[in-house]
């Protein structure tokens, strides 16, 4: 694809140069945007319930209708708030700036007010103007104009002034045809290379639920434990439970942190679930407290080969402390495990810990509904397979070398789709700041 013959500035520095006949202009001249709704939890008199959308509801491009809320309205506020199709619905806060186009996925819809409802008007297409806010997006532009008092709120003031560029209307429907098709072909392969990392971190669970439930010798003689969870095991193996092998401590309540003790610098390593990096903390993103903090609380003073479980949110993710330079506590949201007595070595309990055997243990617990929280309590109940500490090593080892190659192909195919998804970026960026000239596509 070849560039346009003219350019001219666009007036946006990190845009450049536009062909000669687009245009640059305000978002408010080109739509009429419009803030959602403070949300009404009880009727007035007089108002109607109706389904309405709030930012946790907006992914990038089409809308999730999952879990859509109801709240009160009028007969006025059904006018001015209703969604009609090829609305443009702009994330106010959160991911300020995610938007998506309304395809009518439900009858009839309203939005709350942490969304800006965009119209363009009759000269433009609302898909192009998506691929814009898809590029502003990527190029981090709202990040940089959004308030950041406390939450970032990208205001329907901010949104008005945001500068968009906009070529003639039949330019508009040629590049956003090109876009929807090349764009289909990328995700297309994502999706695909996705499936398949999906199909190896299952084969890869295979192994590690068959090492640390059966052992590596075939030939051995197994026994029933009564176990939901665990089924039949090597008969030399023992059964123990979290509580009776195991330290197992977690921030409480009266000394938990506020936000505005986290430091880019200080005494001591804050660990949080976010610090989770394929099984080991990544101190790089480790926010500190200062030695006072730390100090407080000894029972969750961590150490080298320490393992960390989380207890709320996404429950379970596991990581083992390694390269400890310095000092490490816990934020609230993780238990620290330790061994104790020696019943079993750190990497093997690790393996425990994201096998079918705690999967299904949660869901045992859980009688079937979704679990938010981990109590202490529960995960001290909880039964797993220790062998001969020889054994633990032998299993540990054979499951290391067993996965390091389904390893590298999982971390290939991922450097493939973050290839892939840059140049879906580029080619949006491209395309919509008129870098490269879309001709129409023939038949």
């Amino acid at each position: 694809m070849k560039p346009y013959s003219k350019y001219i500035p666009s007036g946006i520095q990190w845009i450049g140069n536009i062909p000669e006949h687009w245009m640059s202009m305000p978002l408010k001249r080109l739509s009429d945007i419009t803030l959602g709704k403070m949300l009404t939890p009880e009727d007035k008199g007089g108002y109607v319930f109706k389904p309405y959308l709030r930012a946790q509801n907006l992914q990038w491009f089409q809308p999730n209708v999952n879990d859509v809320n109801e709240m009160w309205f009028s007969e006025n506020e059904l006018n001015q708030y209703r969604i009609y199709r090829g609305d443009l619905l702009v994330s106010e806060g959160g991911e300020a700036g995610r938007t998506c186009i309304w395809n009518d996925e439900i009858p009839e819809v309203y939005f709350q007010n942490s969304v800006n409802r965009v119209k363009v008007n009759s000269d433009n297409l609302p898909k192009y103007f998506l691929y814009q806010f898809a590029m502003m997006g990527f190029c981090g532009h709202f990040n940089a104009i959004v308030n950041k008092v406390s939450i970032a709120h990208l205001t329907k003031e901010k949104l008005k002034e945001t500068v968009f560029i906009t070529p003639p209307l039949t330019e508009q429907t040629t590049i956003t045809n090109f876009l929807d098709h090349k764009t289909a072909q990328i995700d297309n392969a994502i999706t695909k290379k996705q499936q398949l990392i999906e199909l190896l971190e299952e084969e890869r669970k295979a192994i590690v639920n068959e090492a640390v439930t059966k052992g590596i010798n075939k030939k051995i003689k197994l026994k029933s434990t009564g176990v939901d969870w665990l089924g039949e095991v090597p008969e030399h193996w023992q059964i123990k439970k979290i509580k009776h092998t195991s330290y197992v401590k977690g921030r409480v309540g009266w000394n938990g942190l506020r936000s505005d003790e986290f430091l880019d610098n200080g005494y001591s390593y804050l660990i949080t679930g976010t610090d989770f990096e394929n099984g080991l903390i990544s101190w790089n993103t480790c926010y500190h407290i200062d030695k006072e903090r730390y100090e407080e609380d000894p029972f969750i003073q961590l150490q080298e080969n320490d393992l960390l479980i989380t207890k709320d949110g996404t429950i379970g993710k596991t990581a083992v402390v390694k390269d400890l330079n310095g000092y490490a506590c816990l934020n609230s949201g993780i238990f620290v495990v330790r061994p104790l007595n020696g019943f079993y070595i750190t990497s093997f309990l690790y393996y425990i810990l994201n096998s079918n055997v705690f999967t299904q243990f949660i869901n045992f617990t859980s009688s079937g509904s979704t679990i938010q929280h981990l109590y202490q309590n529960v995960f001290n109940e909880f039964k797993f397979t220790v062998p001969p500490i020889s054994e633990q090593k032998d299993i540990v080892n054979y499951i290391g070398k067993q996965t390091a190659k389904i390893n590298n192909t999982i971390s290939q195919i991922s450097q493939e789709i973050e290839l892939l998804k840059e140049y879906r970026q580029s080619l949006i960026f491209e395309a919509v700041t008129g870098k490269i000239k879309i001709e129409v596509q023939k038949n």
